[in-house]
């Protein structure tokens, strides 16, 4: 399965992101993409890839260990794009 460590931003900076997002969804052809709910909206800290079934208890264990021993942070949004052939959306941070 394809994995991935990610934060999820809080309820103002999705509302930010949403005006942006409703601004990209009446472009030209973009009735055409898939659009993700803000639920599925997330900030991507690693990306693992492919990684087998039987890995992910004790991955999903050292993330929990690195995430209670990691103090609250500020993320500042700064610019954005597109990869995937205009599949997926990104904000800097």
């Amino acid at each position: 399965m394809r994995l991935f460590a990610a934060v999820l931003p809080p309820q103002d900076i999705t509302a930010e992101l949403a005006l942006e997002v409703d601004r990209l969804r009446r472009l030209p052809g973009a009735d055409a993409l898939r659009w993700t709910g803000r639920p599925g909206w997330h900030f991507t800290l690693a990306f693992y890839g492919e990684v087998a079934e039987d890995v992910v208890p004790d991955l999903s264990a050292r993330l929990a260990r690195a995430a209670r021993h990691t103090d609250p942070f500020e993320l500042a949004l700064n610019g954005g794009g597109q990869f995937g052939h205009g599949r997926a959306l990104w904000a800097g941070a």
